[in-house]
């Protein structure tokens, strides 16, 4: 069956055979061209072209294999019928070529052939299955990840991809170890990033990532070509419609008081700490408000965080092993924090808290440190007290110890907090600990998977992580030599 390239272009024909291992002629036709090129087992073993700067005679003199007298004397043997057919066995009688730069300069033409066909954006092309027609001592046994990596750099038209693509999701899979060389390292780090985007689309990644846009669809159609990348239609999320149907549910429940503090986190009453822990952040993950963000309807939105609260206040009993002995004896009562903050205190802290938060948009962090500090000592029940207070202390460099202590205090009672994770993580990375930075980055995007200070910091980290740091590498740059 003949089709049009602009209707499926000649690279994801190559991608397919390479898949499926597939034998036979691939032929490719234009207004001025004619190719074939002939495979078996997946591999390119022969081509034919009319394009006359493809041809032999043109490849080596372009490689510099023969000069121009030389180069006449081929384009007579071309003419003639006797030089029709094996040129390049009658360059070796004449001791114009040796075998050796024979041999390379037909493995050149071969893959100068197959790369070509990756900038046709008009013509067609047809496959025909059948075992390729090429004598023993005309077959080369050319791998194909080699000519797409060659050949995804030619690709110049990229507007049928961008159609097809821009609005779903690229899912990265495993690369084959046949495959490991042919990645770059800038490559390898770029495909390794695309782990930290999990669930947005190539429109929503080229927003985040600092490289041109051209860039971003070669590396990312080059990594669809060897599938190791493949596309996922999240317009229906259905994961997302489970969670929101689930979160409604745990408010009935909760409202009505039928669920208790297991259910909520669906434990056993049985369950270890280690499984208590592990299931609040099982849930944590699923109903998070953030992960709804993007739901239209406010109340879902204002349901979440109820629930979520309420999933708070069960981690908080269940983790502590004095408090769940309460509870699973006589069920926990909460202390009244009025009777431990007076009111007077907590508008106090209030007050505070509010000239502690205009101070620190006008950057005045020693100021800001200094309110805050009495804040928390007003009222150590409010996490938001402590972010702010450590995200002060953090931009003082004889601070910084105190505000790891504040940041985590916040984590201690909403480990969930993704603005605590963060900060954290910029302040290890001001200090130069970039694995606990990443650690930070890593846990604040599986909360939050569109944050884009978390996800950019992420990828510079990953970016920083070359084996040979090469003089002027640069993640989302080009390499200087």
């Amino acid at each position: 069956m003949v089709k049009q390239i602009i209707q499926y272009p000649v690279p994801l024909v190559l991608k397919d055979i390479l898949k499926e291992k597939t034998r036979g002629e691939l032929v490719v036709k234009g207004e001025n061209f004619l190719k074939s090129l002939f495979f078996e087992d997946g591999h390119l073993i022969f081509a034919k072209t009319d394009v006359i700067e493809e041809r032999l005679g043109e490849i080596l003199f372009k490689i510099g294999k023969i000069d121009q007298p030389q180069f006449g004397e081929i384009l007579k043997l071309v003419k003639s019928k006797t030089g029709s057919d094996r040129l390049g066995k009658i360059l070796v009688q004449k001791k114009i070529l040796s075998q050796r730069d024979l041999f390379f300069a037909l493995l050149y033409q071969l893959r100068t052939i197959a790369t070509s066909t990756f900038s046709l954006s008009t013509g067609e092309w047809k496959f025909i299955k059948k075992a390729p027609d090429v004598p023993e001592d005309s077959r080369f046994n050319i791998e194909l990840p080699g000519i797409i990596a060659e050949g995804a750099n030619r690709i110049g038209n990229f507007a049928y991809f961008k159609n097809k693509f821009l609005y779903l999701v690229p899912n990265i899979k495993a690369v084959p170890l046949e495959m490991a060389d042919i990645l770059s390292t800038y490559e390898m780090n770029f495909y390794k990033s695309l782990e930290a985007f999990d669930g947005m689309t190539c429109e929503q990644i080229m927003r985040q990532v600092d490289m041109s846009e051209d860039m971003f669809w070669k590396k990312i159609i080059f990594f669809h070509l060897l599938d190791i990348v493949e596309f996922i239609d999240t317009s229906v999320d259905e994961e997302l419609d489970k969670n929101v149907e689930e979160i409604f549910g745990l408010y009935e429940r909760i409202k009505s008081d039928k669920i208790d503090y297991y259910e909520l986190l669906g434990a056993a009453k049985s369950a270890t700490p280690n499984e208590i822990k592990d299931a609040y952040f099982n849930r944590a993950k699923r109903y998070h408000p953030d992960r709804i963000g993007g739901v239209p309807d406010p109340e879902i939105k204002e349901k979440a965080n109820f629930v979520f609260a309420e999933m708070n206040k069960a981690y908080s009993t269940l983790g502590d092993e004095n408090k769940r002995r309460d509870y699973d004896g006589r069920g926990y009562k909460e202390e009244n924090i009025d009777d431990a903050v007076s009111e007077n205190m907590r508008e106090r802290a209030k007050m505070l808290y509010r000239k502690g938060k205009v101070l620190y948009t006008q950057k005045k962090y020693w100021e800001a440190a200094s309110v805050l500090d009495e804040s928390v000592a007003l009222d150590k029940t409010k996490p938001a007290y402590f972010l702010l207070l450590g995200m002060c202390q953090m931009n003082i460099p004889s601070l910084k110890r105190m505000a790891e202590k504040h940041l985590q205090k916040v984590l201690e009672s909403e480990p969930w907090n993704v603005d605590a994770l963060v900060s954290l993580g910029q302040l290890f990375l001001s200090i130069d600990q970039v694995n606990r930075a990443e650690g930070f980055f890593r846990k604040a995007i599986s909360f939050n998977p569109d944050h884009a200070i978390a996800r950019k910091k992420l990828m510079e980290i990953l970016g920083s992580k070359t084996d040979g740091k090469k003089k002027g590498f640069s993640f989302f740059g080009k390499s200087k030599k």
